[in-house]
């Protein structure tokens, strides 16, 4: 099982790597827009709680789920905990007319570590590249994932299994 995990993690490295992909830098200066169906903001504690249809909009990132959550400490550290049937992501590629797609049934991120946790059918897609299984984490700041298959409890010929597509790598025309 351990080797299962380090080879989908050598084979995720190189899925995300391969081209030096970058979240957009510009959507971190952009506004947050938020919608959804009701909403509690605690000003006091830095909590702010969102249900219903929830939108999260910020510049080219785009997030979707059912319930969110974003905490934000003193020091201006954010944690978001998005969930929904799946919650998911969308965000444009630095310099790259290409998108990150992502889906889990949990997503959660933390601004201080710069790591992403999607949890219970896990899927990130770049591209025409994509991996599977059932949680996936990655470092924004290194630019690391790891990927878990599913649940130990499942049975049959899902068990304990990533799946990684990786299209061939063509050299780009100039």
């Amino acid at each position: 099982m351990h080797n299962l995990k380090f080879t989908a993690l050598v084979l995720c490295a190189g899925l995300f790597a391969l081209q030096s992909a970058h979240a957009e830098k510009a959507d971190s200066s952009k506004p947050i827009e938020l919608s959804a169906d009701r909403g509690t903001l605690d000003q006091n504690n830095g909590v702010t709680v969102w249900d219903g249809s929830v939108v999260v909009n910020q510049g080219t990132l785009q997030l979707k789920a059912d319930h969110v959550v974003v905490t934000r400490n003193t020091s201006g550290q954010q944690t978001l905990l998005a969930t929904g049937k799946p919650a998911t992501f969308r965000q444009k590629v630095e310099g790259k007319n290409e998108y990150i797609d992502g889906k889990g049934n949990r997503i959660d991120y933390d601004s201080l570590s710069g790591v992403t946790v999607l949890t219970g059918n896990a899927f990130v897609k770049r591209g025409q590249d994509s991996v599977a299984g059932n949680v996936i984490t990655y470092n924004t700041q290194t630019e690391l994932y790891q990927v878990s298959g599913s649940n130990p409890q499942t049975t049959g010929a899902a068990k304990g299994r990533v799946t990684v597509i990786l299209q061939p790598k063509t050299e780009e025309k100039k």
